[in-house]
Parts: structure tokens; C-alpha cells; sequence
């Protein structure tokens, strides 16, 4: 039986949800192709470390989905955030800011799994 690293399965886990990190960084918190290439580097690496965590070492990396997508909406809406301080959005961003990351994080999540 050929049994996964538990690095392999982050890698794994990360390489599905990129395009919809992706979309996300890109669409709903519009960055630039730069922006959303660092986010996604910073991303891969905290995720690493946050799969590492004691506490977070025994659970399963499938479950992990959720924190993941979260992270990356975080990232997009503070630097959307820092970016428009004491400018106003355009309509669609307004909206994508005023939305809870978590919720947006959830949609997400279902969207990740009808996807795989």
C-alpha cells in the first residue's frame, strides 16, 4: 500500500483548492496576477506550518478545507482593506469586504467539494 506523507496530502490538498483560492483572490477580492502569485506562495507556506501545529498534527488534512479557504479570504480582504484605506470601493468590492470571510470561506468549501 502506497500511503501518503503528510506533507504529500497538504500538497494535495492545496494543489485542488488553488484555483479556487485562486478565483477567489482574483474575483471576489480583485488583486493583481502579482498580488495573487504572493498570496498564494504566502498561503502554501502557512498552511505547512498551520498542518504542523501540535494540535492540528492529528487532524486529518482533508478537514482542514475550511481553514484553509478562510486563510486565503483573510489574506484578499485585509490587503483589499490596506489598499483602499480612505478610498471607497467599487460596488463589487464593497460588497466582498462588507461579507464575513468565514461565511465566503464555507461557499467555498462546498464549491472545492462539488469540484473534486
Amino acid at each position: 500500500m502506497n500511503r501518503q506523507t503528510r506533507a504529500e496530502e497538504v500538497n494535495d490538498l492545496f494543489e485542488r483548492a488553488l484555483p479556487v483560492i485562486h478565483s477567489t483572490l482574483e474575483g471576489y477580492y480583485p488583486l493583481s496576477q502579482r498580488e495573487a502569485r504572493d498570496a498564494e506562495h504566502d498561503l502554501f507556506v502557512w498552511f505547512h506550518r498551520y498542518a504542523r501545529r501540535i494540535g492540528n498534527a492529528q487532524t486529518p488534512v482533508h478537514s482542514m478545507r475550511l481553514s484553509l479557504l478562510l486563510a486565503a479570504c483573510q489574506y484578499g480582504r485585509s490587503l483589499q482593506l490596506w489598499k483602499q484605506e480612505g478610498t471607497a470601493p467599487d460596488e463589487s468590492l464593497a460588497r466582498a469586504l462588507e461579507r464575513e470571510p468565514r461565511d465566503l470561506a464555507s461557499e467555498l468549501v462546498a464549491r472545492l467539494d462539488r469540484e473534486s
